[in-house]
């Protein structure tokens, strides 16, 4: 008999769940950058393709040791700091270049981050941005520091819904696939000591706001 949480969610079914939302965008990713690197000719876009698809398929991995931790009641492999500069490349290859403006001041790239999962937090926001605001609108990144924190925006042109409202304050994790990326969202920024919150913006558009400790390397 499989015992079940708090919640009342079977945690080996809730390990499995995570592990599938959190490779699809990933995997989608390295499939275009691949697709991408075989009709790039030698010289130094075709390095970059290749080093982005290096990053996601080392992403994937990272997340299948995680979950294969989790599933043995382990803590998984160490996430070692690095600077957020190193971490942004392979989080800004899920949207199209020309729908996403990034904007992080030289202090914000310098703060040493949890490159395994502020990348699955990013990378959750902006496919979520991609997929839900209005087609061809913009879509901004932009990280600034302030007083000991570590602050990142996504913003773009939809709007704060009640089911966003609601999955950002879920206690348990949803029955199905809808709301279920900001509920694993919210508990890694948990994590992490931060918060996340999402707020509309005048006169249009809408920003998730996500603050962490700023640690230094």
């Amino acid at each position: 008999m499989r015992r079940l949480n708090r919640s009342g969610a079977d945690p080996a079914m809730l390990v499995l769940r995570g592990v599938c939302h959190e490779l699809r965008p990933p995997m989608t990713t390295l499939t275009a950058l691949l697709d991408a690197l075989g009709r790039q000719p030698a010289g130094p876009r075709r390095d970059q393709l290749a080093q982005l698809a290096a990053e996601h398929a080392a992403h994937a991995r990272e997340v299948l040791d995680q979950a294969a931790a989790a599933a043995q009641g382990l803590t998984g492999p160490e996430d070692r700091v690095m600077p957020l500069h190193r971490v942004l490349p392979a989080v800004t290859a899920v949207v199209p270049g020309e729908r996403l403006s990034v904007a992080v001041t030289p202090q914000a790239a310098r703060c040493a981050v949890r490159p395994r999962h502020l990348r699955q937090v990013l990378i959750n926001l902006l496919i979520n941005a991609d997929r839900y605001a209005p087609p061809g609108s913009t879509i901004r990144l932009t990280g600034r520091t302030a007083w000991n924190r570590l602050h990142l925006t996504v913003a773009d042109q939809g709007r704060l819904t009640a089911d966003l409202a609601r999955a950002l304050h879920r206690t348990a994790p949803p029955p199905d696939e809808k709301g279920l990326g900001v509920w694993i969202t919210r508990h890694l920024v948990a994590a992490q000591g931060g918060t996340l919150r999402a707020r509309q913006i005048a006169p249009r558009g809408m920003a998730i706001e996500l603050s962490l400790p700023r640690r230094v390397r």
